[in-house]
């Protein structure tokens, strides 16, 4: 088992930012590699709220949620039928309030990787610093989507943010 665990704070209440990432229809207005997502299931919030995001470059994934603790914020997401290296792969998201009214995100991909030591090899030396700088980017798109409105696509620039 591996835990890449990625924590950002956003300028903006928890509610705010709750209300974003809850319905699983919204993805593709502020994650940089999603084109566009399918609704899989009858409701886009709550357990079993299930889409398809359709990646910029042709791939695509399911996910579902599969734990939600509404009064703390928090939900995961059983991530499958994707192609890779990775066997079993979960998303733990969960949202806290500061002390200055902001939002601090804390994201928790928790996955088993296939291959044996290759797979091990592989997590080691590309998945786990890939995966922490991707959830960096979502996160800061996340927030400037919600500070301007903008839709973030593929070519989302991070310098935008970074000031």
């Amino acid at each position: 088992m591996s835990k890449v665990t990625v924590t950002q704070r956003l300028d903006a209440d928890i509610d705010t930012v709750w209300a974003h990432i809850e319905n699983v229809t919204l993805v593709a207005n502020w994650h940089p590699s999603v084109d566009f997502a399918d609704l899989l299931s009858h409701n886009a919030t709550g357990i079993g709220a299930t889409r398809r995001c359709n990646f910029y470059d042709g791939t695509n994934v399911v996910e579902e949620i599969t734990h939600l603790d509404k009064d703390n914020y928090a939900f995961t997401l059983q991530i499958r039928e994707f192609k890779g290296p990775i066997g079993r792969f979960d998303s733990h998201w969960t949202l806290t309030s500061t002390a200055t009214g902001a939002t601090q995100m804390t994201i928790v991909m928790d996955y088993d990787m296939k291959l044996s030591i290759l797979g091990a090899a592989m997590n080691v030396l590309m998945i786990q610093g890939n995966m922490s700088k991707r959830l960096n980017t979502i996160m800061k798109a996340l927030a400037h989507h919600i500070k301007t409105g903008d839709i973030i696509k593929q070519d989302f620039n991070l310098e935008l943010v970074s000031a």
